[in-house]
Order: structure tokens, then sequence, then C-alpha cells
């Protein structure tokens, strides 16, 4: 059986001119689309790395309630993720649990993050009166942590 080809093409020059499997991982899904114009074609099973990072974990902070989050997976050298973070309050108890990023403590692997508990049942119009009261938590608390290149 002889080889089947078109009009003057042979099947290896055919096959030569297929696309050919990618050979490195897909971009991350970015901000806006892109066309893309390389001719490689993608395996099934490919994955496109987030640019979100996101746990929930149980932590527990130190006595001044931080704590260090390093980010699962390190951004690159010189970028300073943006980081989101959101403390739970167990249901049916009588104050809130805040959390928030300690000012300059963002690196490209890491975070430091701060825990306060604010009593419910205070008047927040005396609220120059009530900083005092907002303590640190040094018990574990579960808090949600997301962060992502800024764009």
């Amino acid at each position: 059986m002889g080889e089947v080809s078109s009009p003057g093409v042979t099947v290896p020059e055919m096959m030569a001119l297929m696309p050919q499997p990618a050979t490195s991982a897909p971009p991350a899904v970015q901000i806006d689309s892109s066309k893309g114009d390389a001719p490689r074609y993608a395996l099934e099973n490919h994955t496109h790395q987030s640019r979100l990072q996101a746990t929930r974990a149980l932590f527990t902070p130190d006595a001044n309630g931080r704590f260090v989050w390093s980010y699962p997976l390190p951004y690159d050298a010189g970028v300073t993720p943006v980081v989101e973070v959101t403390a739970e309050t167990p249901a049916g108890v009588t104050y809130r649990n805040d959390a928030s990023i300690l000012q300059g403590s963002s690196t490209n692997t890491q975070a430091t993050i701060i825990v306060t508990r604010l009593p419910q049942s205070l008047a927040m119009g005396a609220l120059g009166g009530l900083i005092s009261l907002f303590q640190p938590v040094t018990t574990p608390v579960w808090v949600n942590i997301m962060s992502r290149a800024p764009s």
C-alpha cells in the first residue's frame, strides 16, 4: 500500500504543516483577552494558573493579634499583591472579629494579618473613646484571605 498524499504533497510534508502540542504551560488568566499567535495547540488536560490565590484557614494570632500568611505560590520578585482579608465571627457571640493587613508588611511571598475584636453593644457615636476597646484576638480564628497581583 502506497503513501496517501494530496497532489504534489506527501503525508510527511502535510504532517510538518500541522500545529504541534504546546511546549510550555498556558499563561495565567488575564484581565483582558488575547488571540495569541503561536501555531501550537493545547493538550486537553492543560491548566491556566489563576491570578487569584485564596484560602480559608484557622489561624492562631500572637499576643498582638498578628500572624503571617505565606502565599501558596510566591509572586514574581518586586510584585506586591493586593490582599483582602475577612475574619469570621462565630454565631451567637457579642463581639465582632475584624481583620486587616499590617501596612507595609506585604511582600511577594507573604503578608502580616491583624485580627481585632470589637464588642457589638457599643455605640459608634463615641468612637474616639472606644479605640482602646479593640482587643487583639489571640485565640484561634477562621480567616478568609485572597491575594492577586495588581493589574
